[in-house]
């Protein structure tokens, strides 16, 4: 098979945008112009000119490469139906953006190409096409245009050459299933977004209405603040910070009082509300379905993560805020059903299995409450007792607490800090966690001894049992507070990022990592037995069916989800779900 890479140039402005307006929002925008497709095979071929006059049968039964794929094949897909072109079959299309993710390299062309082939690719043509129609360019503007979209697809197809063999076929399967998930979209109650933002917006109204100093300063200036406080007679506190505890004790001293307070710290949240609803209302098709983005690989660890702009499917507001859940948005149309699945407790369970805690595993599986098997463990709860759950609902939240907050090598401060309760008694807690647990302490030794050992060679390669590792590239020493500490350098959302190493992290990485894989063999379990996931949140998937259907399509998720890889085939899994009209946690 011949292997193109293929990369489409289009009009864009700051009104008329895929970060403002979603994938087809923009495509279907009246100012939107594909107006460039640049083509290179590994055959020698090359083509850059407009879309009509490439021969898409040439892509019929090869392999096809964008870097950005969720970008360049939902074009493609959707110029079809538009008539912008003919419908041809590749045998596969992948991103190269998602390939470097992988592999360890900054997701974009321009960094990811300097890190594997020490170029420097300069993105000013782009930044200068901005507002620019074909037609509206100068020949010589133009012809720049060119020589760069071409430069672009050489680049893609060398990046592919030089790091595809490091990319499993497993991957590829999530990075194409992912893309596809998104592609679906998501059914929107239309009637209730346009009453949330009605809602929003005139608690927007009032909310600066309240503010004295509105229409002279900006709302959120802290000097106007400040002095408005003076002229009251009232001390201004040092911050505003949610997180702050003196500034929230004065919040409260003063804020029954003194309405235009709680309007200022309410603003800028009612305000990030409204930015996440005008994102669900650009990117909400006449169909009725919202078209956005989860992006594969986006940290470190492999997991997903929101795919950039004011709307993140992967940080939804858990309950409504100010009049609005954002979550009850996201309704099934009518004759269908959401069916809402999650691993149980997955990155417990990974933490025990790569700890080698076999007698922990056996009490997971054998239990009904994975609490009360810790209840049991830490010897502050007996079988004879009862049901944890039902007898002593607060034992059972405090050892959530502590399971969830010390597998990690969090300290008795920081646990504290954590769970907002006594020094003491979370010293006891942290105690009583590591010497029931032993065999994770033990584990975060094991990794910081790999450390000090990958040191002399500056690169520490951590394998997970799915076949893929975690590595870290760059190690090298630093002092802070008088202490050596290693330090690495990772991607984290296609950017570099240095990283302190040490036992506890290292072990939070791989737990995570190992979840991630889990749970993306169970995505494309789930895809092969032709249910459509519409997306997924963490360890959790939602998928769409008929309504006749869903109590089998419930079953059948629930027991893909619970049957462990063969590559695991010892971790002891479990999965519960729902059926729901409108999505909801």
């Amino acid at each position: 098979m011949i292997i193109y890479a293929l990369d489409f140039e289009t009009y864009y402005d700051k009104h008329c945008s895929i970060r403002q307006l979603g994938p087809l929002g923009y495509f279907s925008h009246y100012d939107f112009d594909a107006y460039m497709v640049s083509v290179v095979g590994d055959d020698g071929y090359e083509f850059v000119g407009h879309p009509e006059d490439f021969d898409w049968n040439l892509l019929n039964g090869n392999i096809v490469l964008s870097h950005n794929a969720s970008f360049d094949e939902t074009l493609y897909l959707y110029g079809i139906n538009c008539g912008w072109w003919p419908e041809v079959k590749p045998a596969e299309w992948h991103c190269t953006a998602d390939m470097a993710a992988a592999v360890g390299l900054p997701r974009s062309l321009k960094n990811s190409t300097a890190e594997a082939f020490d170029l420097e690719i300069s993105k000013s043509t782009r930044d200068n096409m901005s507002g620019k129609t074909w037609a509206g360019m100068s020949k010589e503007f133009q012809k720049e245009v060119e020589e760069y979209a071409i430069k672009d697809s050489v680049l893609c197809l060398r990046l592919w050459k030089a790091y595809e063999s490091k990319w499993s076929q497993f991957e590829r399967d999530i990075s194409v299933t992912n893309r596809r998930i998104v592609q679906r979209g998501i059914p929107i109650d239309v009637d209730a977004l346009r009453k949330a933002k009605e809602t929003i917006n005139e608690l927007i109204f009032e909310t600066e209405k309240a503010i004295p100093w509105a229409d002279e300063k900006p709302l959120l200036s802290r000097k106007a603040f400040d002095e408005h406080c003076i002229n009251l007679g009232i001390e201004p506190p040092a911050s505003l910070a949610k997180t702050d505890v003196d500034a929230q004790r004065w919040i409260l001293a003063h804020g029954h009082k003194y309405k235009w307070i709680e309007a200022v710290t309410n603003w800028r949240r009612i305000n990030t509300i409204k930015k996440k609803l005008d994102s669900f209302d650009c990117a909400t098709m006449p169909d009725n379905r919202y078209y956005g983005g989860i992006m594969y690989f986006g940290g470190h660890t492999g997991r997903f993560s929101g795919s950039g702009g004011n709307l993140n499917l992967q940080n939804l507001p858990r309950e409504g805020m100010f009049g609005v859940n954002m979550r009850n948005l996201i309704t099934a149309p009518k004759g269908k059903k959401l069916v809402v699945v999650d691993l149980s407790q997955i990155e417990v369970r990974t933490l025990c299995w790569l700890s080698g805690d076999r007698e922990t595993m056996d009490a997971i599986q054998e239990s009904d409450d994975i609490y009360e098997a810790f209840a049991i463990q830490f010897g502050l709860w007996s079988e004879d007792k009862g049901v944890l759950k039902k007898r002593d609902p607060k034992l059972r939240h405090k050892v959530k607490a502590l399971v969830l907050g010390c597998g990690y090598g969090a300290g008795a401060k920081r646990f504290a800090e954590m769970y907002d309760m006594p020094q003491q008694e979370a010293q006891d807690a942290v105690d009583l966690y590591r010497t029931k647990l032993a065999k994770v302490p033990r584990y975060w030794r094991k990794l910081g001894k790999q450390v000090d050992k990958a040191y002399d060679v500056g690169h520490l390669s951590l394998p997970l049992p799915s076949g893929r590792s975690l590595n870290y590239g760059n190690l090298r020493k630093t002092l802070a507070q008088g202490r050596i500490q290693f330090v690495s350098s990772v991607n984290r959302n296609g950017q570099k990022r240095i990283m302190k190493l040490w036992g506890g992290v290292l072990a939070e990485n791989l737990s995570q990592a190992l979840a991630r894989d889990i749970f993306s063999f169970m995505m494309l379990e789930i895809d092969k037995a032709g249910i459509d996931i519409i997306f997924h949140v963490h360890d959790e998937v939602v998928c769409e069916c008929d309504e006749d259907e869903a109590e089998e399509t419930l079953q059948k998720i629930t027991q893909i989800m619970s049957t462990p890889p063969e590559w695991i085939s010892d971790i002891p899994l479990d999965a519960e779900g729902e059926i729901l009209t409108q999505y909801q946690k």
